[in-house]
């Protein structure tokens, strides 16, 4: 396969799509080099979250190749069927191709069948449910809002149906709604066994804090849930050994993959109830695919008559779903009717506020409106992303937890002062990046007299990059390493309410964080933020990226970029390529 190996290397293409190719080359024996070509292009675009290839619409990324390939899809379609690699769904071959041009490697087209499927065997309400107390849960839960509560629809359709689907931005009240969801559920029945996830160790603590108070309820991360290791990849319950649960609530969705989404759906007991939350406009999970974005793509949410009328306590009688970018055909959350509610008041931001209003504008690709809404703010709210710029803010934004640090302040006060304020780069490494900001930072605690040369001093930041169950320590976690009351210098942490101290040697994988990436920075919330773009264009930006890092902030927030990376950002999508919505058709 010498002529298509050859190409993918001159275009740039990873060593895992070459292999990959030269794989299927040798399968079809050198006769069809469309064939490994096309199969080097999908493991291109799976690297870049896309969980298939769309023959029809090639990434933009994958767009150089397209004089490559054949001329229509009609015989790119014809010349991939050609070979004995490439087989329709349901046979059992590397490669799927649908009728609607969508190519899949067989696990991922596998994973999302199985997703699809499990999703409309749950379309169906509870057989069960105590209508009348519900509706009387919901008529005695005061909660002033103007027009319809959509507070009180997701409890709804999360108490009555055996999937909800609950998206909202932040501030929306999904930590509330979790809550309501787990009192009125206690209302219905006394034994149900009950499961609270989310994917990250970092998401799962912070519904931990907001619900330990009122509930006695453990939640775990879904590979903790599931049993997955790095022994055991497929975990402990599958669909010969389904979890022990009866309702499962699932918090930051956004961020499952489409494969372990099917690793979830095939441990589901097939009578358990799913409920999923999360903001489906944030960026999606690290690896292949976007389940929640998927599902709540197009409307704001479709309710049927009897739904309305079943639970009037909604006061929905004149409830018209209004278009969200809907796209061809039928939606998702079409599909999901009486299932699927989008959020819509912000308890967090007014219509004044400068975070809610820009984050809108991102949301919707308005890069005119977002403009011209920082042209109107003070001018240390928009910056050019150079050093000294860079410098000024960093600086300003860390002095209270400077001076804590200096002033050898409480360990407690000086993490609160910490958390108040944070860099998030689009970018791990370049001029503009975490990495930059890191030492900066050092150099700049240097020159104060701060020991920064050494591997730990007193004030370091640091951020756990690798889950430790023993410790209770999850990727994502910031401390800061500091002297106990006995001199010691440790790292220590502030959980909701408690300091915690873990020795040096014991801590696992960390690194310094002055400055984190937009995404690992998904689940957490500042004071303050300050997103520093790259001063060229880059594959990575996108409004995703954007709007997940401007709602971080709680009160203030700045922007470091150039006039041209920022429009780019905010006119860019990064939409991955999925079949899911056409599997829940079918």
């Amino acid at each position: 396969m010498t002529e298509p190996l050859n190409l993918l290397r001159q275009h740039g293409f990873s060593e895992l799509a070459c292999q990959f190719a030269a794989f299927i080359d040798r399968k079809e024996q050198g006769e069809h080099p469309v064939i490994s070509l096309t199969a080097g292009l999908l493991t291109e675009a799976m690297a870049q979250g896309h969980v298939c290839l769309n023959l029809a619409h090639l990434p933009e990324t994958l767009q150089a190749m397209a004089d490559l390939l054949p001329g229509s899809i009609e015989d790119w379609q014809a010349a991939l069927k050609a070979g004995k690699s490439v087989g329709e769904p349901g046979e059992y071959k590397p490669l799927i191709l649908t009728d609607e041009g969508l190519l899949y490697l067989y696990r991922y087209w596998l994973d999302e069948r199985d997703v699809a499927d499990a999703i409309r065997q749950r379309l169906h309400q509870v057989e069960d449910l105590d209508v009348f107390q519900l509706n009387k849960d919901l008529a005695d839960w005061h909660n002033p809002v103007e027009g319809i509560d959509w507070q009180k629809v997701a409890v709804a359709i999360a108490l009555s149906w055996h999937i909800a689907v609950i998206s909202g931005g932040p501030g929306t009240g999904k930590t509330t709604i979790v809550l309501k969801i787990l009192q009125c559920l206690s209302k219905q029945s006394d034994d149900l066994r009950i499961g609270l996830a989310a994917p990250t160790g970092k998401a799962a603590a912070r519904l931990q804090q907001s619900i330990s108070r009122e509930q006695n309820l453990e939640v775990k991360t879904l590979h903790r849930l599931l049993g997955i290791t790095e022994h055991n990849e497929q975990g402990r319950y599958n669909a010969e050994r389904t979890l022990p649960l009866d309702v499962l609530i699932i918090d930051e969705a956004s961020m499952i993959d489409i494969s372990l989404m099917a690793k979830l759906m095939r441990a589901m007991p097939q009578k358990a109830r799913l409920i999923l939350l999360g903001d489906s406009q944030q960026l999606a999970s690290v690896e292949s695919g976007a389940v929640l974005a998927n599902l709540s793509e197009g409307e704001q949410g479709h309710f049927s008559d009897e739904f309305m009328i079943q639970f009037h306590a909604l006061n929905m009688e004149k409830y018209q779903p209004s278009s969200l970018s809907r796209g061809d055909g039928q939606s998702a959350s079409h599909i999901l009717t009486d299932s699927f509610v989008r959020l819509q008041h912000s308890y967090r931001f007014d219509k004044d506020s400068l975070i809610g209003q820009l984050a809108s504008q991102v949301n919707t690709g308005h890069s005119d409106n977002a403009i011209h809404l920082l042209q109107a703010q003070p001018e240390s709210t928009w910056l050019p992303p150079d050093e000294q710029s860079l410098l000024n803010t960093v600086s300003k934004g860390y002095q209270t937890f400077i001076d804590a640090v200096e002033n050898e302040a409480r360990p407690q006060q000086i993490l609160q002062a910490f958390d108040e304020f944070r860099v998030l780069a689009a970018l791990k490494q370049g001029p503009q990046s975490v990495t930059s900001v890191n030492r900066m930072m050092t150099r700049l605690l240097a020159q104060r007299g701060w020991r920064t040369a050494q591997t730990y001093y007193p004030g370091r930041p640091i951020m756990i990059t690798q889950n430790d169950y023993r410790q209770q320590l999850f990727n994502g976690d910031i401390g800061v390493i500091l002297r106990d009351e006995q001199g010691q210098l440790k790292a220590c942490f502030y959980f909701g309410e408690e300091l915690r101290w873990v020795g040096l040697n014991r801590l696992p994988a960390h690194e310094t964080v002055f400055a984190m990436t937009v995404h690992k920075s998904q689940g957490s919330e500042f004071d303050a933020i300050s997103i520093l773009l790259p001063d060229e264009i880059s594959p990575i930006l996108n409004r995703e990226l954007l709007y997940t890092a401007i709602t971080r902030a709680r009160k203030t927030l700045s922007i470091l970029a150039t006039e041209q990376v920022l429009r780019h950002t905010i006119q860019t999508r990064h939409q991955r390529e999925s079949g899911l919505k056409n599997q829940l058709e079918k």
